[in-house]
């Protein structure tokens, strides 16, 4: 693979894409082939994703693997994080819209993205911070772009007008 992909770059995009697509239907498979494709997919194919700054497949690698190794854990997020992935999507939209807002109303010009965390960047937050998914705080993530050092702490008022800050966090 690594030699065709020195090659011609689409085979690996093409081997990415397969694997995605064999990751979405692994549920057809018997459990110790859907481990083993699991575990090869975190291994390889996702970093692999990563390298190349393809984010939203990798992501979907990761979830998708840690669905099928680690499936009490899975069913555990998704149980906790109760809301279904587009209605995250749009609670971030909202949280963006109005930051947005905001920052235009107090005269800085601001460049605001929203994101939803993933299962397999929680976990691993948890994991690597020993705390269980009560102590997470950030599911969530929203950024803000400014031009200039002067405008980040104008932002970090309009943010903290907006949003009580939790001492300590």
């Amino acid at each position: 693979m690594f030699l065709a992909m020195a090659r011609d770059i689409r085979v690996i995009l093409i081997k990415l894409a397969d694997r995605l697509h064999n990751m979405r239907t692994l549920q057809f498979m018997r459990p110790e082939k859907q481990r083993e494709k699991a575990r090869e997919t975190m291994d390889i194919y996702a970093p692999i994703a990563h390298r190349l700054g393809i984010s939203k497949i990798k992501v979907e690698l990761d979830d998708l693997s840690l669905k099928y190794l680690k499936p009490d854990v899975y069913g555990d997020l998704e149980e906790k994080i109760s809301l279904s992935k587009e209605a995250r999507k749009e609670f971030v939209n909202g949280i963006v819209e109005e930051v947005k807002n905001h920052m235009e109303d107090s005269g800085i010009r601001a460049t605001v993205d929203g994101r939803v965390k993933h299962f397999f960047s929680i976990y691993k937050k948890m994991i690597k911070q020993d705390k269980t998914l009560e102590q997470i705080y950030d599911v969530f993530a929203v950024r803000i772009i400014v031009d200039s050092v002067k405008d980040c702490y104008g932002a970090l008022g309009v943010i903290h007008e907006l949003y009580k800050p939790i001492p300590g966090r």
